[in-house]
């Protein structure tokens, strides 16, 4: 569908028989290549069209959602502003700046726009599913469901939307009715990962361990790089094993046997040799107790979708406790400690994860917001 969006725009442009001249050509051809997924050639022919009618409102729109494609968010709000200013009736622009207001942890701010583009068009799934995502980030999860439940209805053959609602209801404690949602999504779309992941995630917090090494063997074969769903899936085995193991039976220690008389006559007594202080025992290092690890990683996890972020705070601390190179036990703290606001000690845990495992792109979006929030510049 996106190569026809593409195609199609060259046609328009191929009738006319000369190249690309006007604004308004340039915004069907930056529109063509966005839809087909070239976000940089959008946003080239974007700001073509821009210079050639500076009030041109729908190539600001269009420009601002190629930045976010692009990752660039900052530069997204500033177009998506200007598009706001020349023409505040669509709901789009305010639902792409919402986007990039999120992406950068702003959800108030996020949440606040998603709200302006629902006054325009009441109806529009992306802004009720980015709504409700928000909502969740930050705990409303009675305001989360309500977005979701409306996005079902308005996409009843969706699976993500399932999915996402699934997400809603354990967080809720409402297991029955998202594990309901995401056999749902499965129905719709058996070779959808990110259900079986989802699923596999929400019976391991439940200590459902053989339905979650299922869930998770399945998501792997879906896509072998999900590494998230890699790390999880051992440790389901590890504590399934454990669950299984039959309790150890305590064994007294065996009673010291009496002193033997000496063999041997004692020596004359002589002044007693001047003793040395005796050696402080070597400090044993403590292995990683990772099945307790992940028992509190989750726990943490789930009070934090509550938005319990302090209760989350300490069950993270006892996670990182039990495994000190558990890196998704910090992202996961940092998180907490950057929903409460303390971003130093957001900071410092997402440095850490990223240092546990370089290339962990959630605790390197994580420490951008927390850096942004915090009025730092972007490493």
């Amino acid at each position: 569908m996106m190569r026809t969006a593409f195609f199609w725009g060259l046609q328009v442009l191929a009738q006319t028989a000369t190249p690309p001249s006007t604004s308004a050509d340039y915004a069907v051809l930056a529109g063509a290549h966005l839809a087909s997924g070239e976000a940089q050639l959008a946003a080239d022919e974007y700001s073509q069209a821009i210079r050639l009618r500076l009030d041109n409102a729908d190539a600001w729109t269009g420009r601002g959602r190629a930045y976010n494609q692009l990752g660039r968010y900052s530069l997204a709000i500033d177009d998506l502003d200007q598009a706001i200013r020349l023409n505040p009736k669509p709901a789009l622009p305010f639902v792409e700046r919402g986007y990039a207001y999120g992406r950068m942890g702003d959800f108030d701010r996020a949440i606040q726009d998603f709200n302006r583009a629902l006054e325009r068009d009441p109806d529009d799934v992306r802004a009720l599913s980015l709504r409700g995502t928000a909502y969740s980030v930050t705990g409303q999860n009675e305001k989360a469901l309500t977005d979701r439940e409306q996005v079902v209805k308005l996409t009843p053959r969706a699976a993500e939307a399932y999915v996402a609602r699934a997400g809603t209801y354990h967080a809720l404690g409402r297991h029955d009715e998202g594990f309901a949602d995401q056999a749902k999504a499965i129905e719709l779309e058996p070779a959808y990962e990110m259900a079986w992941a989802a699923r596999g995630a929400a019976y391991f917090t439940l200590a459902r361990y053989s339905e979650a090494i299922r869930d998770f063997e399945r998501a792997l074969q879906l896509k072998p790089d999900d590494a998230e769903a890699a790390k999880l899936l051992a440790q389901s085995r590890a504590l399934e094993a454990l669950s299984r193991k039959p309790a150890a039976v305590a064994v007294p220690p065996p009673t010291p046997a009496p002193a033997e008389a000496a063999a041997v006559a004692p020596a004359p007594i002589s002044a007693p040799a001047k003793a040395e202080p005796p050696k402080p025992p070597e400090p044993k290092q403590a292995k990683p107790d990772h099945a307790s690890a992940a028992l509190h990683n989750h726990r943490g996890r789930e009070l934090i979708r509550r938005g319990r972020y302090r209760e989350a705070v300490e069950e993270l601390n006892a996670a990182i406790a039990a495994d000190p190179a558990f890196a998704l036990a910090y992202n996961a703290r940092g998180f907490a400690y950057y929903l409460l606001r303390d971003y130093a000690k957001a900071l410092a845990d997402f440095d850490q994860a990223i240092e546990l495992m370089p290339g962990y792109k959630n605790a390197m979006d994580n420490r951008a917001a927390a850096r942004k929030a915090a009025g730092l510049k972007e490493k």
